[in-house]
């Protein structure tokens, strides 16, 4: 076992933060300064120097990729493989705990995990058993809803007492009715896997001693992005006494429209008393041009903490920004670059990064045109593809056949004589006869009420599901799989001299190999294959869409809130304009001007070496174009910092404003959040019509004045409106 030398493998901040003697203490750790370093350090000084044992500590974090590096981090540095020690995310340590004790918050022991598609439907079920029509409320907006309830901890009793607009009130009655029918199909939703493991220890105080006493020391990792749920846990497991090292940044706190709370960084303090703050400045990761340029920017934020970025790497060249025509103008300008830069860099090692998805379009077709591969971040998840959720619905029947939302999404699939009719038939008999679970009305044999030959394909599908989940028991999860693919002809499905259909069939034998790689890590890591398919199908359900990001099959095009964690050699940063970012729907507010100057500092700080900003004087909206004005957060940029280039091509269009004109730059900091105009509300939002009277905003489709506009008024109901016609005021 070789030795670790703490002090000379961190600087001074970092082995502070390591050997910190106990309690709390908050580490504001800048962008590129060490905090995966610092994190499995002190698990390591934890272990090797206190004599800790690896299984009382526990480190959270947000992402599978995050806690897979810093796992394979710690066991390299502690030379102990596995290392029992809990790296993971927080929903994954939420779900251990439930599936060990779920019973005592009501839950079945074989409660399947919900996505995205099986919460659309319950909340449809619900809203159509509320007569709540989705011509008015759209079901996505009503699951927001339900989902920021959650996060904050709300019951739909608690919910209901804080509903006072028309909108809340239809929320509170299908959250209701959404809890009811989630309880009956044995589901849970992401959201309840937070919800339910603090009520473990609110509401089972014997229970809760038990857990603290097994987790002696806690790390949380990016605690600027936790909202109030997370933060009730982490207060649960650490409290009264317990050893908490929080390491956040909450400069980069990005997340604040899926419920993060930037408060419970900026104030720690007071959530956990005696606290000590630590920072880590030194950056290892930018050249000194580009983090003199980003504490520059994020200086004009007031909700932060402070601090300024170091380094002693050398200065580095300077920004370039490039004025651009219109979009394509931009695209080709990206492209020139990196044809430029690609003798002397690989295409992996750059990266462009947006504001919005809808961005990547253009870039899109001049690589195509430029034969330039790129990886594009944020497409449908390799487990979101229909043939793969139809074989993890198969997975979960096994697992649990009383699930609906599986048994109704394979009923049919491959083909077997079962209709909608039919379909329709079977829930209105399980409705009636078996309280809503449509297995138990196939176990049962009910099925008198059919036809001959609807009855035959039910019982069919019946016996075809005991097989299986008689043959689960004594085959390994690929034998399994294999197994499940022959008896339903699954494949069958596909010709694989069609070109699509056999992407399908690629990725049905990519799943069998998922299969395969999960079973033996399994193995390796605890020896047995104990319940493997039900760990598997947690697996699935945990994992996102950057966790199998490789970075190496070209320019990475991703999101600006996708590229958090990440950082590249090269980094561009198109479309910085006033209405992209800052979008239009921060309306100007501080609090939102301040997150979107949070974004582009991210942006920033993604870059090792090289940073291109661009802009464009005009962009194609919904189809026509629109006047573009520079990012306000340009002028919050040191021009002594910056090599600007403009396109021969700015002005030769019959939309032309000066030059002066168009680079005309608004007011810096607060002066922005007050003249900024009211580009258009954002979902949720609650607004004020001259005639209409006050309503919430519901949808929003499309951008800047062309946006379509979804209202329920409280007065007139629902009203489609087109925002630069709307006269709407936030109310």
């Amino acid at each position: 076992m070789k030795r670790i030398d703490f002090e000379r493998e961190l600087n001074p901040e970092q082995l502070a933060a390591v050997t910190h003697p106990g309690g709390p203490q908050l580490v504001l750790a800048g962008a590129g300064s060490g905090k995966t370093r610092v994190i499995i350090h002190r698990i390591a000084w934890l272990v090797r120097e206190r004599g800790v044992e690896p299984r009382s500590i526990v480190a959270v974090t947000f992402t599978n990729k995050a806690a897979a590096e810093m796992r394979e981090r710690a066991e390299r540095l502690l030379e102990l493989w596995p290392l029992p020690t809990f790296l993971g995310t927080f929903h994954r340590y939420s779900l251990q705990l439930l599936r060990a004790w779920g019973d005592r918050v009501g839950l079945a022991r074989d409660f399947a995990i919900l996505d995205e598609g099986d919460q659309k439907s319950i909340v449809q079920q619900a809203m159509a058993a509320e007569g709540v029509s989705e011509a008015s409320f759209p079901p996505r907006a009503i699951l927001s809803q339900i989902s920021s309830a959650k996060n904050r901890l709300l019951t739909p009793d608690l919910y209901e007492k804080t509903a006072h607009d028309v909108f809340s009130q239809r929320v509170a009655r299908v959250y209701r009715r959404y809890e009811g029918l989630r309880r009956k199909a044995s589901g849970v939703d992401f959201d309840d896997l937070i919800l339910h493991a603090v009520r473990l220890f609110t509401e089972h105080p014997d229970l809760a001693e038990r857990l603290r006493g097994r987790v002696r020391h806690l790390l949380v990792d990016e605690f600027q992005d936790t909202n109030h749920a997370q933060l009730r846990l982490v207060s649960e497991l650490a409290a009264p006494d317990g050893d908490l090292t929080a390491v956040g940044d909450e400069d980069q706190g990005i997340y604040r429209w899926r419920g993060a709370d930037l408060a419970n960084i900026l104030e720690f303090e007071r959530h956990f008393p005696g606290a000590v703050v630590r920072k880590l400045e030194r950056n290892y990761r930018s050249t000194g041009t580009i983090l003199e340029a980003a504490n520059e920017l994020i200086a004009h934020n007031t909700m932060r903490r402070g601090k300024r970025l170091w380094t002693d790497a050398g200065r580095g060249e300077k920004l370039r920004l490039y004025r651009g025509g219109d979009e394509a103008d931009e695209a080709r300008w990206v492209s020139g670059e990196i044809a430029r830069m690609r003798p002397r860099h690989g295409l992996a090692e750059m990266a462009i990064l947006m504001r919005t998805n809808a961005q990547t379009r253009a870039f899109e077709d001049e690589f195509f045109r430029a034969r330039i591969p790129y990886s594009l971040v944020g497409g449908v998840r390799f487990y979101e593809r229909a043939e793969i959720k139809d074989l993890v619905a198969y997975l979960r029947l096994l697992r649990n056949p009383r699930d609906n939302f599986s048994l109704q999404r394979v009923l049919n699939q491959p083909p077997r004589g079962i209709g909608k009719t039919t379909v329709a038939q079977l829930e209105e008999q399980a409705a009636a006869d078996a309280g809503g679970v449509l297995w138990d009305v196939l176990e049962l044999d009910r099925l008198d009420r059919f036809s001959t030959r609807a009855a035959a394909a039910l019982r069919g599908f019946r016996d075809l599901v005991r097989g299986l989940r008689e043959t689960a028991a004594d085959l390994p999860l690929p034998a399994l799989l294999d197994e499940l693919l022959a008896r339903t002809g699954y494949t069958g499905l596909f010709r694989r001299e069609n070109e699509e259909e056999q992407a399908r069939l690629e990725n049905i034998q990519e799943f069998l190999t998922a299969a395969q790689s999960f079973t033996d890590a399994r193995a390796f890591a605890s020896g047995d294959d104990e319940d493997l398919l039900t760990a598997f199908l947690d697996h699935v359900a945990l994992v996102s869409d950057l966790d199998g990001w490789q970075g190496e099959k070209g320019v990475t095009l991703m999101t600006l809130h996708s590229a958090k964690g990440l950082e590249f050699p090269i980094v561009f940063l198109p479309g910085l304009e006033n209405g992209l970012l800052p979008h239009f729907n921060t309306q100007g507010r501080p609090e939102d001007v301040e997150e979107e100057r949070r974004l582009f500092y991210v942006g920033l700080t993604r870059a090792r070496q090289r940073l291109l900003l661009s802009t464009c004087r005009r962009r194609r909206i919904a189809g026509r174009y629109q006047d573009q004005l520079p990012s306000p957060f340009l002028e919050e940029l040191p021009e002594r910092l910056i090599e600007s280039e403009e396109s021969p091509t700015l002005f030769q269009t019959e939309r032309v404003r000066s030059i002066d004109q168009f680079f005309g730059r608004p007011g810096r900091g607060e002066e922005y959040a007050q003249e900024a105009p009211v580009r258009g509300p954002r979902r949720g939002s609650r607004v004020r019509h001259p005639t209409l009277g006050t309503g919430v905003v519901l949808e929003i489709d499309g951008e800047g004045d062309d946006a379509k506009l979804t209202v329920f008024f409280d007065k007139v109901g629902k009203k489609r409106l087109v925002a630069r016609y709307a006269s709407l005021e936030l109310a």
